[in-house]
């Protein structure tokens, strides 16, 4: 609890549905009255239906098809996707709360894979040189990256690939790049 004397009149606090409005801090007694209004906590009303529909989508997929859990999830679907919909578009403040608290959520669950292009494919790899894409260094051939640090400081000899393919007798050879 606060000191009596960092209460100003007008502060107000909101916490789990309760908003509280300090109206009159007397000085000689210590006594503070507020006003208290209970609002919707829309940041728990959101995560309880996300926890519901996250249940019941589970249920769903595992029911054997069964048509009136599938209908319920759709259902429940639709009611969160309407709550977050209403919050985006009257309660902004509150939205972004929840959008917050939600993408924080989905980092726990994810990882590294929230980055915006995560997904994108990159549009410069070159199917007929795959060790073009590894970054800075000797650019790939089809017999692999001959200048290399293995090659140049470790003395490492590349395999001589006619050779090994004659030795490999009786056993199928695939090239995993292409010829």
């Amino acid at each position: 609890m606060k000191p009596v004397n960092e209460f100003k009149v007008g502060d107000v606090t909101v916490k789990g549905g309760i908003k509280t409005t300090v109206t009159d801090v007397d000085p000689q007694t210590g006594a503070v009255e507020w006003d208290i209004e209970y609002a919707a906590d829309y940041l728990k009303l959101y995560q309880q239906v996300q926890q519901l529909f996250k249940t019941v989508d589970k249920a769903a997929r595992h029911s054997n098809a069964e048509p009136f859990i599938k209908d319920w999830g759709q259902d429940v679907r639709n009611l969160r996707n309407s709550l977050r919909t209403y919050l985006r578009n009257n309660k902004s403040e509150e939205y972004n709360r929840v959008k917050n608290v939600h993408e924080m959520s989905l980092s726990g669950e994810a990882g590294g894979y929230l980055s915006k292009n995560a997904f994108e494919k990159d549009q410069e790899l070159k199917e007929s040189n795959p060790g073009s894409t590894l970054g800075p260094g000797p650019k790939a051939n089809e017999d692999g990256v001959k200048d290399n640090a293995y090659v140049k400081q470790f003395k490492y000899k590349l395999v001589n690939k006619k050779a090994l393919n004659k030795q490999a007798k009786g056993i199928e050879v695939k090239h995993l790049w292409g010829k």
